[in-house]
């Protein structure tokens, strides 16, 4: 985007919050930027939206610069609208929450990362805190814009939808074939907190599998016996 804007329009921009989870904790990728505002802070992933495309067009076109992944879980988080949350002009920020399992990420070769970094993410009542890979720290506070406030809009909105529709199924590395250990670990790591394996697995069973939107797979199909009883390989009925 331009160092300055015209101060009689309003600009409308997509910022992306890419979301994995990675050894039991949630992830987020950020992009250092290069230039004014805010040279050298982290930020989201972000563009302006063209004058003849939809708001999802830019998120796919900005996705498809930045990373070589197809098919990621995408969805419409909130729209920013504060006067002064750019110091350039009016901008609107339509935020997107997309989701991508860990696997993938990993499998994509570090020179096609657009630039990107990962970061943990916490969010508590202290605030946002962010840890890179190198083990820097970061507040809310410190990232450019107001990307603290939608990072943490998007911690929330998953914090409430993983407990009543099927969201922690997309940060599944293989929903066709997982363990509810997977899942269960995809939980404490948005919850930011441990789960009860007991309850964990009851309350699975009555919102999902009773519902058949999990199923166990067939007995061919599960890992082989070992000593104790084997933990059962599910499957997700529906994408």
């Amino acid at each position: 985007m331009h160092d300055f804007l015209a101060q009689d329009q309003i600009f409308v921009t997509v910022d992306i919050l890419i979301m994995t989870v990675r050894e039991g904790r949630l992830n987020l990728l950020l992009s250092r930027r290069a230039n004014p505002p805010y040279p050298g802070r982290w930020a989201l992933p972000g563009r302006l939206v063209a004058t003849d495309e939809a708001a999802e067009a830019a998120v796919d076109r900005l996705l498809e610069e930045m990373l070589p992944v197809r098919g990621a879980f995408c969805e419409q988080l909130y729209t920013f609208t504060d006067v002064d949350r750019d110091p350039r002009g009016r901008v609107v920020s339509i935020a997107y929450l997309v989701i991508v399992p860990w696997a993938r990420l990993a499998a994509i070769p570090e020179g096609q990362f657009g630039g990107l970094r990962r970061f943990g993410v916490a969010l508590d009542a202290v605030g946002l805190r962010l840890t890179g890979e190198d083990g820097a720290a970061l507040t809310g506070g410190e990232l450019a814009f107001d990307h603290g406030r939608i990072i943490a809009t998007g911690v929330q909105r998953l914090r409430g939808k993983i407990e009543y529709t099927d969201i922690a199924f997309r940060f599944l590395n293989d929903p066709s074939a997982f363990y509810l250990s997977e899942l269960q670990s995809v939980f404490e790591a948005v919850l930011d907190k441990p789960v009860d394996g007991s309850n964990f697995r009851r309350a699975i069973q009555s919102r999902y599998e009773d519902t058949g939107l999990i199923a166990q797979r067939a007995p061919s199909e599960q890992a082989p016996k070992r000593r104790g009883r084997p933990a059962a390989l599910y499957r997700l009925n529906q994408p």
